[in-house]
Parts: C-alpha cells; structure tokens; sequence
C-alpha cells in the first residue's frame, strides 16, 4: 500500500509542476505569437512601401471622403477615414479606397487623424495615385 501512496504522490507533484509550468509558458507562448505577427506585418508593409517607391503614377479623382465609425461589441468604437478615388492605366478605369501603401498588412488609425486625412483628400480633388505596374489595380495615394 505505501508504494501506491509514493506512487500518488508522485504523480500529484508532477501534475503541480506542470500545472505552474503551463501558468508561465502559455502567456509568454501568447504574447511571443503576437509579437511575431505584428512583426511579419510589419515587414510585409515595409517591403511592399519599398517596391512602391518604382511604382508608376497616373492623375485620379476622389470620389468619397468621410470619416466613418465602427462599433465593437464590447462597447468601443473607432474612427477611420474612408476615401475612394478613380483612376485610369492603359484605358482601363480603376477604384481603390488604399491611402498608403501597405496600409493591408498592417494600419494604424491615431485619433485625430481619420479628419485630417479626409480634409486632405476632399470630393472631387484631383490627386496623384502610385500604382504597381505589374498590376495597375494595386495603388494607393501615398507611398
């Protein structure tokens, strides 16, 4: 019977091992995987902000230009410009709503900005959109 016991015993000191273990690994797990995202978009934008600097340009027009708002379920909200501008390559009419290249790995919205961003870029303006040779449909406004 006291083999068994040992037996318990040990297994339970294992179990509490494992259980302090899994309480400081999973969250620097987590926060690690987080990082590593953040950081892969990171590059993507940046590489895709450096091959847009050979990008051609062509003349556009601003179509749209408001500032909208987003609600989350948890009760927040958040602000964003959404602009949409016209331009033609080749003959070919295109729309696109990307401010700056990049902007679809990784955006950051700064409070503030959404309205400055919509006053800069107002309906009807004409404005210089960089677009990707290779591919006339990736664009965007800034570089």
């Amino acid at each position: 019977m006291e083999i068994f016991t040992l037996i318990f015993s040990g297994i339970m000191i294992l179990v509490s091992i494992a259980g302090s273990a899994c309480a400081i690994i999973l969250p620097i797990l987590i926060i690690g995987g987080i990082g590593y995202y953040l950081y892969k978009r990171n590059q993507q934008s940046m590489t895709q902000r450096q091959d847009a600097q050979n990008w051609g340009s062509t003349t556009g027009t601003i179509m749209m230009s408001s500032v909208q708002t987003s609600h989350s379920s948890t009760g927040g909200s958040s602000v964003y410009p959404v602009i949409v501008y016209q331009y033609e390559v080749n003959g070919k009419t295109y729309q696109s709503q990307t401010v700056r290249v990049g902007d679809k790995f990784l955006k950051v919205n700064i409070a503030g900005q959404a309205q400055e961003t919509v006053d800069k870029y107002p309906i009807g303006a004409k404005v210089t959109v960089y677009y990707d040779p290779n591919n006339p449909a990736e664009c965007a406004l800034e570089r």
